[in-house]
């Protein structure tokens, strides 16, 4: 399973990082910080999960997120909050999530994102 993360905050990405890894061990987690780069890499990698922070560089969440379906729809999104929101949610859905999550990620949030993925847990 390949999991990407893209969250400007390096240290939450490498903390949401840990746990998919907790989680499931044998994941292969790329994290990125950079839209541009990060849609490259979505693109290159074809992961089974994207998780994608509320703010991406200049862009929100949801926009970036758009951005990334329009150029790979094939991974499951996840969208994260910083508090739970229902406009929030609605806008992440609406670009494409599959999930919304609020930060940090719990053991549960990641277990359900990685849930029905190819590769992923049951």
């Amino acid at each position: 399973m390949r999991v990407v993360i893209v969250d400007p905050d390096l240290k939450a990405g490498r903390k949401l990082a840990a746990s998919v890894e907790q989680v499931h061990p044998s994941a292969d987690v790329l994290l990125y910080a950079e839209s541009q780069e990060a849609i490259t890499g979505i693109v290159e990698h074809s992961p089974d999960v994207t998780f994608v922070a509320p703010k991406v560089g200049a862009l929100d969440g949801p926009t970036f997120l758009a951005k990334a379906h329009q150029a790979s729809a094939s991974p499951k999104y996840v969208g994260m909050v910083d508090q739970p929101d229902l406009d929030a949610s609605v806008r992440w859905v609406d670009a494409g999530a599959q999930l919304v999550v609020a930060r940090p990620v719990d053991k549960l949030g990641v277990r359900t994102a990685l849930s029905h993925t190819d590769g992923g847990i049951g």
